[in-house]
């Protein structure tokens, strides 16, 4: 685990089993002092082999990969696994419980707050603990969105080109795997500030 994050979990990833627990970031505020942020993360582990990390909950009114995320949690047992599944189902939870796109504590769009700050506000310290502690653990890494309050999509799948052909072949092989109706791969961003 990174040394600078402030964020600590009751789970052991390298536990083989399925465990169902919590990411904590201290948060201090009026009505509680010692107040921690909790945020759902389950890990499922069957011996040696790959890991994934799946995530939803970017965007707090993006419902359907949570309500997914969450229903895949209560059903996958560690004899349907080979490896390590990571599964954060609301990750920015501020912004989840609040429905809302971006956090309700800081503003900030943690689609926007990589690769993150472990002193920064939370939705800073949260994306430090992704780019940190998680993303090194796992060699596939799928991130749930849907069109949330403010956009229709048909269900789709896209990758982003990295620049990194290894990266990039890897990247399309997931997105050919995941079998959507309708894939898209995104060469560029207009303007990488506002998604």
């Amino acid at each position: 685990m990174s040394a600078s994050t402030r964020i600590f979990t009751d789970v052991d990833y390298e536990k083989d089993g399925k465990q169902v627990g919590w990411l904590y970031l201290p948060y201090s505020v009026t009505r509680s002092a010692y107040g921690n942020i909790a945020i759902p993360v389950a890990v499922v582990k069957n011996g040696a082999g790959p890991s994934v990390l799946l995530m939803s909950g970017n965007h707090g009114d993006e419902y359907e990969g949570q309500v997914g995320l969450c229903k895949m949690i209560r059903t996958l047992e560690p004899k349907d696994v080979r490896g390590r599944v990571i599964a954060v189902p609301g990750i920015n939870l501020p912004a989840a419980l609040a429905g809302a796109r971006v956090s309700p504590i800081d503003n900030v769009n943690f689609n926007r707050a990589f690769p993150g700050d472990p002193n920064g506000t939370p939705t800073y310290a949260i994306a430090h603990y992704v780019d940190t502690v998680l993303f090194p653990m796992v060699s596939l890494f799928l991130d749930l969105h849907s069109g949330g309050s403010s956009l229709d999509y048909i269900p789709f799948v896209s990758m982003r080109t990295s620049g990194d052909a290894a990266l990039d072949a890897r990247a399309m092989a997931a997105l050919k795997a995941f079998g959507a109706p309708v894939s898209m791969v995104w060469a560029h961003t207009l303007d990488s500030g506002f998604a």
